[in-house]
C-alpha cells in the first residue's frame, strides 16, 4: 500500500475529478459512508448512542456535515458543532444547507461553535449533555499545518470526554507529513481515505491517530499505481515464500551459510543472539567469528552454531590482524554480519574498516560497527556486494552527523539520505520501522510494538536478516522480510507476555512467526493500519 504526503493526496483528489470525471461532492459522499459504516461496524447498536460531530469549515468539516446527515435516526442524540454556516464553500456548503433543512425532525442540536467564546463555556456546554459514546473530529483535514488555536483546541479538549473518539482522515492538528502535533489528546481510530499519510507512522503520528482504518473512496485503483510516492507499507504480498521452499532431500549446505562477526567481554550474548536468530529464521548454518576470550562463555550459550576465536586484545576487544583471518571464513558463507556486541575501541573499528574493505559477501552491519562508517563512506558505496545497515536513530545519527532528535524530526528524509550516502539498503529501527533503498524507495513496516524496546532486540533482527538473506540470494527481500518477521513475533511475543518480554522471546517465537505468514494464518495482534472492507 503506498503512503502519501499532503501534496500527493491533493494532486490525487484532482485527478480524480479532473481526469476520471468523479465529481468532488461524490468523494465526499463516499468518505462520510466509509465513516459511518466503520461506527455501525466497530459501535453496533448505534441507535442507543450519544453521538458528538466536531466539523471545521474546510472539506474535513464538509465531511463532518455529510457524516452527520447519516447518523440522523440512527442514533440516540446527535450533537454537531459546526463552523458557521455562512463560512463553507462548495461541496461543504452543499451539505451544510441539506443539514440544516434535515435536522428540523429530530432530537438534532446544531450550535456554532463561533458562539462559545471561552474554554469554560466549552467545558459547561459538553457537561450539559453528560458523557458522549463517540465522538468524531471532522475539524481539520490533510491541509491543515500550524497551531491549533481557540476555539477548535478548546473543543478538541472537551471531546476527550467522549468515550470512544474517532478522527475522520486524519487527527486535526496533526501535520500529514511530518506527523508534528502539539500536546492535545489522542483518538482511537483514524478512518483515513484512498491511502495513508506518512504523518500518521511519524512523531506524534504514532501516538495520537490510535488504530488506522484506510477507507475507498471511489477512486481508481489505476490511478494510486500511478501515482509516484516513494513510500509503501511492506506488504505479505510481496514475499518471495517460495524461495524458502526446501526440497526432501535438502541437507543443511543447501538452506545457506551464515557468518556473525561480533561481541567482545561483557557482549558475548550479542553475538549469541544473532547466530541463534540466524538459525531460528532457518539458515542452515551458523559460523560466529568472535574474540577469543569469549569462546567460552559463547560456546555454552548456543550449542547450534561453529564458533571461530579471533586475535583480540586483553580487555577482550577485536584487533586489527584479526582480520587476516577471515578470508577463509567467508569463502563458503552466503552473507556476513557485522558488529553485534563488538565495541567501539579504535583497533575495533579499524578491524570493521578492513572487513568492510575486504569482504566480497553481501554484509550486514550493525551496532559499534556503524560507528566506523562515516570515515569510509565512499569505500561502503563502493562495495561490489550488497550492504545492509540497521541503524537506531542514535546510529543513524552518528552515519549523517545529526543528532538523533533531527532523525526522529525527519525520518523518511534521513532514511532515504542515508541509503543514498552509503549506497546501501538502509533499516531505521523504530516505531514502524523504515526500509529505504539506495534507488530511492521507502517501505514502511507495520508489525512491532513498544515492548520490543529492550536490550538485543536488535540483535535479533541483524541475525533475522542475515539468515534469510543466507536463503533468499535477495537483500532488498530478505531485509523487508527480515524486518516484517521481527516485528511480528515481537508482537506474538507481546500477546502473553505485555512490555515483559525479551529478545530471547523475539527469537522464540521467530519460526512460528514465519510459519503464519507462509500459510497465510496472521492474526492481527499489535497492528494499526486495516482496510474497511
Amino acid at each position: 500500500m503506498k503512503v502519501f504526503t499532503a501534496a500527493q493526496m491533493r494532486e490525487f483528489d484532482r485527478v480524480a475529478s479532473e481526469e476520471y470525471g468523479i465529481p468532488s461532492i461524490v468523494l465526499m459522499e463516499n468518505a462520510a459512508l466509509r465513516v459511518v459504516e466503520f461506527l455501525e461496524a466497530k459501535f453496533a447498536p448505534l441507535q442507543g448512542k450519544k453521538v458528538v460531530i466536531l466539523c471545521g469549515k474546510g472539506n474535513n468539516g464538509g465531511d463532518g456535515l455529510a457524516i452527520a446527515r447519516h447518523l440522523i435516526g440512527r442514533v440516540r442524540h446527535l450533537v454537531v458543532m459546526h463552523a458557521d454556516w455562512d463560512s463553507y464553500k462548495g461541496d461543504a456548503a452543499i451539505n451544510a444547507k441539506i443539514l440544516q433543512k434535515a435536522h428540523h425532525d429530530f432530537d438534532l442540536k446544531l450550535s456554532d461553535w463561533t458562539k462559545i467564546l471561552t474554554e469554560e463555556d466549552t467545558n459547561q456546554f459538553f457537561d450539559s449533555f453528560g458523557a458522549f459514546d463517540i465522538g468524531i473530529d471532522a475539524l481539520f483535514g490533510t491541509g491543515f499545518k500550524g497551531e491549533v488555536t481557540f476555539p477548535a483546541k478548546h473543543l478538541l479538549s472537551a471531546f476527550v470526554g467522549a468515550t470512544w473518539r474517532v478522527s475522520v482522515d486524519i487527527y486535526s492538528g496533526l501535520n500529514a507529513d511530518t506527523g508534528e502535533n502539539e500536546d492535545v489528546a489522542d483518538v482511537d481510530y483514524t478512518i483515513t481515505f484512498a491511502a495513508p499519510k506518512r504523518g500518521l507512522f511519524l512523531r506524534e503520528g504514532l501516538d495520537q491517530s490510535g488504530e488506522i482504518w484506510i477507507g475507498d473512496i471511489g477512486t481508481s485503483p489505476r490511478q494510486m499505481e500511478n501515482t509516484e510516492t516513494g513510500v509503501e507499507t511492506i506488504g505479505l504480498e510481496d514475499f518471495p515464500f517460495s524461495a524458502l521452499y526446501r526440497p526432501t532431500d535438502a541437507h543443511k549446505g543447501d538452506a545457506g551459510r551464515a557468518l556473525i562477526i561480533g561481541g567482545s567481554l561483557g557482549m558475548s550474548g550479542a553475538v549469541a543472539l544473532a547466530s541463534k536468530a540466524s538459525l531460528k529464521i532457518g539458515a542452515g548454518l551458523c559460523i560466529a567469528a568472535i574474540p577469543e576470550k569469549i569462546l567460552p562463555i559463547f560456546a555454552s550459550s548456543i550449542l547450534e552454531a561453529t564458533s571461530h576465536p579471533l586475535p583480540c586484545s586483553e580487555k577482550g576487544f577485536l584487533l586489527e590482524a584479526a582480520a587476516d583471518e577471515l578470508a577463509e571464513l567467508w569463502k563458503n558463507v552466503n552473507v556476513v554480519a557485522l558488529g553485534p556486541g563488538i565495541g567501539r575501541t579504535p583497533e575495533t573499528q579499524k578491524f570493521v574498516a578492513r572487513v568492510v574493505r575486504e569482504c566480497p559477501k553481501p554484509l550486514v552491519i550493525d551496532a559499534d560497527a556503524l560507528h566506523a562508517l562515516p570515515a569510509i563512506a565512499d569505500e561502503v558505496k563502493n562495495r561490489e556486494a550488497e550492504t545492509i545497515l540497521t541503524p537506531h536513530p542514535g546510529e543513524m545519527g552518528t552515519l549523517m552527523d545529526i543528532s538523533a532528535k533531527e532523525v526522529n524530526e525527519k525520518r523518511f528524509e534521513t532514511a532515504e539520505a542515508c541509503a543514498k550516502k552509503y549506497g546501501a539498503i538502509v533499516v531505521l529501527k523504530g516505531a514502524h520501522s523504515l526500509v529505504a533503498t539506495p534507488d530511492g524507495q521507502t517501505f514502511v513496516n507495520l508489525t512491532g510494538n513498544s515492548g520490543m524496546a529492550t536490550g538485543g532486540s536488535g540483535d535479533v533482527l541483524t541475525g533475522t536478516i542475515a539468515g534469510l538473506l543466507a536463503q533468499l540470494k535477495d537483500a532488498e527481500e530478505a531485509t523487508k522480510l527480515g524486518v516484517y518477521l521481527h516485528g511480528y513475533a515481537g508482537d506474538m511475543a507481546f500477546k502473553t507476555l505485555g512490555n515483559g518480554l525479551t529478545a530471547v522471546d523475539i527469537l522464540e517465537h521467530l519460526p512460528l512467526a514465519l510459519e503464519a505468514i507462509k500459510t497465510r494464518k496472521v492474526e492481527r495482534i499489535n497492528g494499526r493500519l486495516r482496510k474497511l472492507e
